[in-house]
């Protein structure tokens, strides 16, 4: 698991501003209008309060579900500042996506911000699966988002010998402490395990002056729209939509996204 999950104030200054994912999983809470959501990998609730704040307007229960005590930690003490009716649907709980079970079953179940590319082995991700399927009543939707696979970004990888380029991907300031953040990121593909090898370096600095660096390194599956479709249908699901961005438009070579509904159609589990 990455380093910045036992930093969730770092993790939130890098989501600083990203209100466009937001805005598709509230959107998607109001036209489904389910009774009882489920998001994993909830992190800090980034997304899992804006859909409380959404659901608790028709009653619908939601939990947050993750494995980093301190994301878990960071997401209660935003709770402890929600209005009363989002206090009183939302609740966040420690668990793993490959073996949590709910009860009563679920309506929506989600798994935002590339959260499942944390899933490396196939094995772990069938079980991730079947445990949404398992977990979700008939009719019920499961919501998967990854990024789309650029191949352009592992192209150093397939050089003799391999190269790992270091960029800037990200410089982002709070102006409320005048804290800035900036990470620089290298990346080498292994083609033959589609395991992109990531080292994030991190750069904390407040009003000019450095305060914090660290490394950190972990791997991500690289998923390809086939396969995800593979392992939707593997487990029982019938896809519904495949979407290419937060704007609902269809899935295209140039997409950066996908975001790949399923639903549950079988009544047996």
């Amino acid at each position: 698991m990455s380093e910045i999950y036992k930093h969730p104030n770092e993790y939130d200054l890098e989501h600083l501003g990203d209100d466009e994912d937001i805005a598709f999983y509230v959107s998607l809470v109001r036209s489904l209008r389910p009774r009882r959501i489920m998001e994993l990998g909830c992190g800090t609730g980034r997304v899992t309060l804006p859909i409380a704040e959404e659901g608790a307007r028709s009653g619908c229960e939601v939990i947050g579900l993750d494995n980093e005590p301190q994301m878990l930690e960071r997401a209660q003490q935003s709770l402890v500042d929600a209005a009363p009716e989002v206090r009183r649907y939302l609740r966040f709980i420690h668990g793993d996506m490959r073996t949590f079970s709910a009860e009563p079953k679920l309506d929506l179940i989600v798994i935002p911000c590339a959260s499942m590319s944390h899933v490396l082995e196939l094995d772990d991700q069938i079980a991730v699966f079947k445990r949404c399927y398992a977990n979700l009543n008939p009719g019920g939707r499961f919501i998967v988002e990854v990024t789309m696979p650029n191949l352009a970004a592992y192209a150093d990888s397939f050089r003799v010998p391999p190269r790992t380029p270091l960029e800037i991907d990200l410089d982002r300031s709070d102006d409320g402490d005048g804290t800035r953040l900036i990470r620089r990121k290298t990346t080498r593909y292994l083609s033959d395990r589609q395991l992109a090898e990531i080292r994030f370096l991190y750069e904390k600095y407040q009003h000019g002056r450095a305060i914090e660096s660290y490394i950190d390194d972990f791997k991500s599956h690289v998923f390809f729209p086939r396969e995800l479709a593979l392992l939707f249908v593997h487990t029982g699901f019938a896809i519904e939509r495949t979407l290419g961005d937060y704007r609902g438009r269809p899935l295209a070579p140039n997409s950066p996204l996908i975001i790949m509904i399923g639903k549950r159609t079988d009544e047996s589990d």
